[in-house]
């Protein structure tokens, strides 16, 4: 008896633990513009357990549907300076091979101007929403993942394939990302996938290992050094230097299409 307790007991929590990170898709009256005016969307936002994103996705027959809200400070940064990956896996799983880059991130010289700026402007919560802004301001490039061996890289309003995104800053500093992607884009066909893998990563910087020779202790207090954005911790072990932004964000969810 006590051995069949112990069994009714434990499934409940098992089926729990199947769910996490599944969600129903969203369903329209009327299917969104891709605007970065995210109020005609239905529902309430979906927490990232981790606290990073806010997200819904929906979808109707012939369109997969994005938004997504970040108000995490390093995401933001993340996103800005080195870009944000959205992959789909029809299959429900992770690691998906096909979907798109957008932003792009900036290129090495962009990265420098960037880094010289936020020295000179200082940590005014002002001046710090403005930078947040001006990292997202006209981006206009996107890249396409999966298609070829080669991402194909092109203007946002220049895509031909139906796919549409956006990221715009609040006045709080707030990203708000939105995207529709056709099914048809990436040679998906709907009528076979039960559940979609979606995921998202930003990019991160690249540390490198410190030079032979270097103080091992770190910068004194108030300094700002390769990568950081602004005045960012950087933690040293041995000859590796870690940065705060050297680690991407990531969120994948599995979500019921109907």
């Amino acid at each position: 008896m006590r051995k069949l307790l112990y069994l009714i007991f434990l499934l409940p929590s098992a089926g729990v633990i199947a769910q996490k990170g599944i969600r129903e898709s969203i369903q329209f009256d009327k299917p969104p513009v891709i605007d970065g005016k995210v109020d005609e969307w239905p529902g309430d936002w979906w927490l990232d357990p981790d606290g990073k994103f806010l997200t819904n996705i929906g979808n109707d027959a012939d369109n997969l549907y994005i938004r997504m809200k970040v108000s995490d400070d390093l995401t933001q940064q993340k996103i800005g300076l080195f870009g944000l990956s959205l992959r789909l896996n029809p299959n429900g799983k992770r690691k998906g091979k096909v979907g798109l880059k957008y932003p792009v991130g900036k290129d090495p010289s962009e990265l420098k101007k960037e880094r010289q700026e936020a020295m000179e402007k200082g940590t005014d919560l002002a001046e710090r929403v403005q930078m947040k802004k001006d990292l997202i301001n006209d981006v206009e490039v996107v890249e396409l993942i999966g298609l070829a061996k080669q991402n194909i890289v092109s203007s946002r309003l220049g895509l031909m394939n139906g796919i549409e995104a956006i990221i715009v800053a609040q006045d709080d500093g707030a990203y708000i990302y939105e995207a529709k992607i056709p099914f048809k884009a990436f040679r998906i066909k709907k009528s076979e996938v039960t559940l979609m893998g979606v995921e998202f990563e930003t990019g991160r910087l690249v540390v490198q290992n410190k030079s032979a020779g270097t103080n091992p202790t770190g910068p004194g207090p108030g300094s700002r050094g390769p990568g950081s954005y602004g005045q960012q911790p950087r933690y040293y072990s041995n000859n590796y230097q870690y940065n705060v932004l050297s680690s991407a964000g990531y969120l994948w969810i599995g979500v019921k299409l109907k």
